[in-house]
């Protein structure tokens, strides 16, 4: 829950008007489990029962990270 109010502030989501929020809460009982589909298709899967929000944080921010320094690296290379 507090993983989600995090990445669902307003000022969150105005540094990246392509990013769309969805909760799918269950009372099932299942362990909690947040789901990152991102554009190319690539997935992040975190176990919430064995992270804390920080560790959740910390690791879509490397993966957006390392996506951006790609997609930086590919620019690069098209335009010498």
């Amino acid at each position: 829950r507090k993983f989600l109010e995090c990445i669902s502030r307003k000022k969150i989501q105005a540094t990246n008007r392509n990013c769309e929020v969805t909760a799918d809460v269950r009372h099932d009982g299942s362990e909690p489990l947040v789901d990152v589909m991102f554009a190319d298709g690539d997935r992040l899967i975190m176990k919430g029962a064995n992270l804390t929000t920080v560790e959740m944080l910390t690791a879509l921010g490397s993966r957006c990270n390392i996506k951006e320094l790609k997609a930086e690296q590919k620019s690069k290379k098209k335009n010498p």
